[in-house]
């Protein structure tokens, strides 16, 4: 690991709250939740439709199959296990990209979530650099669902993103859709993703002040930690991407995604565990890092995205901030099984005759 990666996973250890191999807390459990060997033997069995699970940023997720998982930590990362094992059990079909942080394979990770001995990895053009572009990271999973098709026979997918790993997701359906992919994507369902920004992005970027946190120590925190990994990240890495300005607006890069999004139900799902009365509604209330309205896209027109419908749990970011403030497993966004009820609700309003909701709940 590089000079660079290494102060990154330092900062993002306690910002992200979600780099496998930033803690050394003893890992969660359930520690795995696959059936099968790591490694697979003979022809690959064929999936006619398939759930796509994308971690966000400066995460490290292994490439998983429905069949098979690691074997060692658990089974598909901290950010994607709970949600993985839920997601079986609804008899839902479903693949982990591979993500990591930097641009090589990812095989194993340390840490809180850690895992190792996991199916073969895929190479570095099928993972997503979760400290890069999201354009770039979401050209790398439209490669990686274009490999689902031909080996796997994968030919719909429903794509479930974590965090920046919504907005990842967002990137791929808009390759796939200009690369005319024979693949379709069903849906779209996004836990605490930062449709129109993080605050502490926009605090990194002098857009915001401290006084929006309203004196509460754990904001404060986060605004000056997120602005040190801007900082390592540089001009290229995806923590600058993540402002208001950049996401947000009539020319921001969401409404460039209309197109794709037009013709696909999104499924916004977000937490509200920390709130101030009368407080700045771009941070207030939130899950610790995004607040709610940009998790539910609140002022993305419905030209950009006409079916939508929102959830609220009273969850946090990632399972890391859940043990931080003494909170159950449960209480991270993608442990929360009413959370995780809900993409499989997502998934079965798609099969369903009648069209999807244009903002319910929202």
């Amino acid at each position: 690991m590089g000079t660079r990666h290494f102060a990154l996973l330092m900062v993002c250890a306690f910002v992200i709250a979600g780099c496998s191999s930033a803690s050394t807390t003893a890992e969660p459990t359930p520690s795995n939740t696959a059936s099968g060997s790591a490694s697979g033997s003979g022809s690959a069995k064929k999936y006619d439709r398939a759930v796509v699970l994308v971690s966000g940023l400066a995460t490290q997720s292994p490439f998983t199959t429905p069949t098979q998982a690691c074997q060692s930590g658990t089974a598909a990362g901290v950010s994607d296990t709970a949600l993985r094992a839920g997601l079986l059990q609804a008899k839902r079909n479903v693949f982990t990209a591979p993500t990591q942080i930097g641009t090589s394979q990812v095989t194993s990770a340390v840490g809180l979530g850690a895992f190792s001995d996991c199916p073969t990895a895929l190479p570095s053009h099928m993972t997503i650099n979760t400290a890069g572009r999201l354009d770039a990271g979401g050209a790398n999973l439209a490669r990686f669902i274009d490999h689902l098709h031909r080996t796997y026979g994968v030919r719909d997918v429903d794509l479930v993103g974590h965090s920046m790993g919504g907005l990842f997701a967002t990137a791929a359906l808009s390759k796939l859709k200009a690369d005319s992919s024979p693949v379709k994507v069903r849906s779209l369902s996004t836990l605490s993703a930062p449709w129109t920004g993080v605050f502490a992005a926009d605090y990194a970027a002098g857009e915001l002040k401290t006084k929006a946190c309203r004196s509460q120590q754990m904001c404060t925190k986060i605004l000056t930690d997120y602005k040190q990994l801007a900082i390592k990240e540089g001009s290229q890495g995806a923590a600058i991407q993540l402002t208001s300005k950049f996401l947000a607006g009539p020319n921001g890069w969401v409404a460039r995604q209309r197109s794709a999004l037009k013709d696909v139900p999104v499924t916004l799902i977000g937490g509200d565990h920390f709130r101030q009365a009368r407080g700045n509604a771009g941070v207030w209330p939130n899950d610790t890092l995004v607040a709610l309205q940009s998790a539910h896209a609140t002022s993305v027109g419905d030209d950009v995205m006409p079916s939508r419908f929102c959830v609220t749990r009273p969850d946090v970011h990632t399972l890391n901030f859940a043990q931080e403030f003494n909170l159950p497993d449960t209480s991270a966004i993608t442990w929360d099984p009413q959370a995780i009820e809900a993409v499989n609700q997502a998934i079965a309003r798609t099969e369903a005759p009648t069209s999807a909701p244009n903002r319910t709940g929202c």
